[in-house]
């Protein structure tokens, strides 16, 4: 019987599930379709002959046959639905490959973005301190110099009784009263002593206030600024782990929308989508879940028909320039 022989015939061809108008072949698999169809040739010419068959042991063998080849329609249907959802599997399989390859590329371009936003605030911070750090060196230096000027201006001056006892010391020796002279002597030289600590505190006093005063200021600045580069360092940190657990649930739904897509083509209670009498939806390649690994990293890494944009292209190198010109 022809059938027979197409029975064994090896199956090469993979099936389309009624992808619609993408170039491929129509509903079904080929080389099963072809069986099936020389099956019923078979059966409905077995069935004839038996029928005008002239004698008995021609008719029951022409019925055996035709019953034969029928029962093998029913077997080659199996087969080819369990062609067809082995098929289904393994392209399952390869789309949650595809879709993780997705997953891996666009987890690298998020990083790539958010680093970059990161060390961006990273460097403005740095440059704000270094900018503050800068203007309180600035600012130090006048100070210093203001106290330098404040310093050499401050003179000692010797109070009125001190000045007067100088004049009583110098009359008491004009009029040879030395002993008296002495004493007065004596409590000057004291109370200049005195006078002197006085104002040497002072001198101190008007140069460590102000040191003090700026030194203050300065440090509660530079504290003011590393707490608020502190608080946008963590935003912007926050806003990266944000940022990626939407990412990840984008693509567990994705993952999930997928799963659910591929139990309604092969799991038995869904009345899946592997079965002679059910029709798949058209352009499915184009725009169903099932494909969705697919579609997500061609989005992503393109297709092999791609062409590059010629504003992503790299700028020419400054020697091959010279060489042009």
């Amino acid at each position: 019987m022809p059938a027979s022989s197409s029975l064994a015939a090896p199956i090469v061809e993979k099936p389309t599930f009624g992808r619609g108008p993408d170039g491929r072949f129509p509903y079904g698999v080929p080389s099963y379709q072809q069986q099936i169809t020389e099956l019923k040739a078979d059966t409905l010419k077995m069935t004839t002959m038996a029928q005008t068959a002239s004698q008995r042991s021609a008719s029951f063998r022409g019925y055996m046959s035709a019953n034969t080849a029928f029962g093998q329609i029913d077997v080659v249907k199996q087969k080819e639905a369990d062609f067809r959802l082995k098929e289904e599997e393994s392209r399952a399989k390869d789309e949650r490959v595809l879709l993780a390859r997705a997953f891996k590329i666009e987890k690298g371009r998020f990083e790539a973005e958010w680093q970059a936003r990161i060390d961006a605030v990273e460097a403005k911070c740095i440059e704000d301190e270094r900018v503050l750090a800068e203007v309180h060196e600035i600012a130090h230096a006048a100070n210093e110099k203001a106290i330098a000027e404040q310093l050499h201006r401050m003179r000692f001056k010797a109070s009125s009784e001190l000045l007067g006892m100088l004049d009583m010391e110098k009359k008491l020796a004009r009029a040879n009263e030395f002993k008296e002279a002495a004493e007065v002597a004596t409590r000057c030289f004291k109370m200049r002593g005195h006078e002197e600590a006085v104002f040497e505190r002072k001198r101190s006093h008007a140069a460590v206030n102000p040191r003090q005063l700026c030194a203050t200021h300065q440090a509660t600045e530079m504290r003011n600024l590393v707490q608020k580069n502190h608080s946008l360092r963590n935003k912007v940190r926050r806003e990266k782990e944000e940022a990626f657990a939407i990412f990840k649930q984008k693509y567990r739904n994705l993952e999930a929308d997928q799963s659910h897509s591929h139990s309604i083509e092969t799991h038995a209670s869904m009345r899946p989508e592997i079965a002679p009498e059910v029709q798949a939806q058209k352009s499915r390649s184009t725009q169903s879940s099932t494909f969705r690994g697919t579609l997500k990293y061609e989005s992503l890494a393109g297709t092999k028909f791609d062409v590059p944009d010629v504003s992503m292209l790299p700028d020419i190198p400054p020697e091959e320039m010279k060489l042009v010109r």
